[in-house]
């Protein structure tokens, strides 16, 4: 190899490794400069032995011409230095864990997600659909547009007399021949080369037999597209499916239904998704989600929840009525309603949690859920339920009495003095269908809990809270940014676990003054996470509504605030990392594409681990360590999570355990990344990646903990 590529992968592999930013840039900025100066100047016969470091000096071979190798020499001394410095500060700590005083068990709970009907979180993220609107909500112009040819007599509109799903179908009306086609079109489909894509049309004709043209487009000439001719006899709606192979990869796809003889045709809807959709939901992100393996998960809000009706998410999918939702101002097309949610959470393996409506809901409606989700087939709602294909009841435990109804921006937003009367009144209704359900009461630090707890803890079982931190940088991060997000790193990625013990520290006080009904009530910390800002704008990578990506820092900061989670396991019952897909997920879709992101690795680590009662540790030489542990006695196992959160330091960890001896590493992982502002983007190679280490079963010997790391171990002990 010449030297060129020799010193070229060299830096490439530090810059990779660095932990620094500023530093990573730098070295990538060194790696072009060699191929730009070096290159043409250098024997390619010449082997990287012929560079040789001595001290700070660097020393080349005597065939090099140093008068032409000048620009670089001072870049090559500065790699060499930089290089040092980052493998130079390792040092050493160890962690003193007391299985003997070992605290309350860690509710499986505590690894919970949550989805709601926002941005792509379920559409385009679980749900497999393409089309955006597909039973035509809007006006053509907006999510459709209108192919209509300069002097042609076409034109698409509403029309209520068609109605199918809703108040209305769309209408193509052609009243005399086209030499183009003319119809309706949808834009910027991203579409995979040679992956197929299956889907139907429901239509009629109500002019005699038609023929209807059905087109994917990947380009903009008739090689770059497939067609579907559908022959329409006569007014009644049918379901004609079709099947497409993409010829190329784009994100400018387009979608047409077009016409060119003389008719009037009515749509009822349209559907377009990967042919290997599961029961229409997307396989990768399925198979992520069971590699997360949430415990429990909470729908369908969120402040969507406060304006949903579930009664318009049940039957027949296309008949469904798709609704304006005014909590995030978007198109529902109802598609993923409580059925679809609960074959969703038998998919991935996950227990379903349902908060009702009590916005501009009623108890009667969230009585009926009930029914339909619980009852029997004899009940009045558990016999539309078989009717509509499931005829044994589903097993849902848990059910929250709305989302937020503190907040001024929630839809059907009342004083906590009526939601107390609410919440009672709700409680009651749905428990007369089913007394054994449980409960989870709408909780806020300060008054409201104040009046909540004392009027509302004989009917619920948990109270939730809500946190959020905001990290206020857009992914991708500037140089400068970078180099300030390092700075801060300390205080940073311990603001999300922060936040999470003043919510327990309040709720611990309430307990301690609190009646017994108020003291058997546990926290369920339904909703947490982190944002980049409340503005929804996607960052660099993303596509839609609070898409925003998580870097490794973030990571961290998420994994300090489990940690803080599961030391209150005393008090913590649930906790609902928010969201899972897309929306400040831990999954993120692209087109056909779906990547775990830095949290998720978090999550999908800890969860299958680090169970059993909560283990108090102390860490020596005020490491930059935040550690759990955890002692399952039955089986014999402790597991660790241990946080290295400093962006330039490397620690040998020595760990003790008393008179515990480990027999066995049953798991030893590793999450990291080249920088603190690594990410995942689908599409693309993993930055942020979870590795197995390679460790004695006795643990003889420290465990490296490397900059901004994060290390999970499960041990068998005797």
């Amino acid at each position: 190899m010449n030297l060129c590529n020799t010193m070229k992968q060299a830096l490439s592999a530090e810059a990779s490794a660095c932990s620094q930013p500023l530093l990573a840039n730098l070295l990538k900025d060194l790696q072009g400069n060699l191929e730009k100066h070096l290159q043409p100047r250098v024997s390619r016969n010449l082997s990287c032995s012929d560079i040789e470091p001595r001290g700070k000096i660097l020393f080349v071979d005597k065939r090099l011409n140093m008068n032409r190798i000048k620009p670089i020499h001072v870049l090559l001394n500065l790699f060499l230095v930089v290089a040092a410095a980052r493998s130079a500060d390792v040092r050493t700590c160890s962690l003193t864990a007391d299985v003997d005083r070992a605290g309350p068990a860690i509710s499986p709970y505590l690894y919970g997600q949550f989805i709601e009907h926002l941005g792509r979180c379920i559409r385009d993220g679980i749900w497999a659909e393409k089309l955006r609107d597909r039973k035509f909500l809007l006006e053509p112009g907006k999510t459709w547009q209108v192919l209509k040819p300069e002097g042609a007599a076409f034109e698409a509109f509403h029309d209520p007399a068609g109605a199918y799903a809703g108040n209305h179908c769309m209408a193509m009306e052609l009243r005399a021949p086209s030499a183009a086609p003319c119809g309706i079109v949808q834009t910027n489909i991203i579409l995979t080369a040679g992956k197929e894509y299956s889907g139907y049309i429901v239509l009629a004709s109500l002019r005699g037999p038609a023929k209807v043209q059905v087109r994917l487009h990947w380009g903009e000439n008739d090689e770059t597209r497939q067609s579907a001719i559908i022959n329409v006899p006569d007014s009644r709606y049918r379901k004609v499916p079709f099947r497409f192979r993409a010829g190329a990869t784009t994100d400018a796809g387009k979608f047409s239904v077009c016409m060119t003889e003389p008719g009037l045709l009515w749509i009822g809807c349209v559907s377009l998704m990967p042919a290997d959709n599961k029961d229409g939901m997307r396989t990768d992100t399925l198979a992520l989600i069971r590699k997360l393996g949430p415990p429990i998960t909470r729908w369908p809000g969120g402040n969507f929840v406060s304006g949903y009706n579930w009664k318009d998410g049940i039957g027949e999918r296309d008949r469904r009525p798709p609704r304006w939702e005014r909590a995030w101002n978007d198109v529902e097309d109802n598609d993923f309603g409580v059925d679809d949610f609960l074959r969703f959470c038998e998919m991935v393996g996950t227990e379903p949690y349902i908060a009702v409506n009590t916005g501009l809901g009623s108890a009667a409606d969230a009585a009926d859920e009930v029914e339909y989700v619980t009852g029997s087939p004899q009940s009045r709602w558990g016999a539309v339920r078989a009717q509509n294909g499931r005829r044994s009841p589903y097993k849902v435990t848990w059910w929250g009495i709305g989302n937020e109804m503190y907040g001024d921006w929630q839809l059907g937003h009342v004083s906590v003095e009526r939601y107390a009367a609410r919440h009672n009144a709700f409680v009651a209704a749905m428990k007369a269908r089913n007394p054994a359900i449980k409960i989870i009461a709408v909780g806020s630090p300060g008054r409201w809990n104040d009046v909540i707890l004392p009027q509302c803890a004989a009917n619920m079982d948990l109270l939730s809270a809500h946190h959020y931190s905001e990290r206020k940088l857009r992914v991708p991060l500037s140089p400068s940014e970078a180099v300030e997000y390092e700075r801060n790193f300390d205080n940073w990625s311990g603001d999300v676990a922060a936040g999470i013990r003043r919510l327990v520290s309040d709720f611990r006080q309430r307990l301690d003054k609190g009646d017994n009904n108020v003291k058997k009530v546990r926290l369920a910390i339904d909703e947490w996470g982190i944002v980049r800002d409340w503005n929804s704008a996607p960052d660099g990578p993303g596509v839609g509504a609070f898409e925003h990506y998580y870097m490794l820092g973030d990571a961290i900061a998420a994994a300090r605030a489990l940690h803080e989670i599961l030391r209150c396991s005393d008090v913590v019952a649930m906790a609902n990392w928010a969201q899972t897909v897309n929306v400040i997920a831990t999954i993120k879709t692209r087109g056909d594409h779906a990547v775990l992101d830095p949290v998720g690795h978090v999550l999908a680590a800890y969860k299958p681990s680090v169970a059993g009662a909560i283990v108090p540790v102390t860490i020596s030489d005020q490491a930059k360590i935040d550690a759990v542990a955890a002692w399952n006695p039955k089986k014999h196992r402790l597991a660790l999570g241990l946080i290295n959160y400093s962006p330039d330091i490397s620690y040998d960890m020595n760990i003790r355990l008393g008179s515990l001896r480990p027999t066995r590493v049953l798991t030893a992982s590793q999450i990291d990344g080249p920088s603190l502002d690594a990410t995942n983007v689908p599409g693309k190679p993993e930055q942020v990646t979870t590795r197995s280490l390679n460790l004695p079963n006795t643990l003889d010997g420290p465990v490296p903990l490397p900059p901004h790391s994060i290390t999970v171990l499960e041990l068998e002990c005797r």
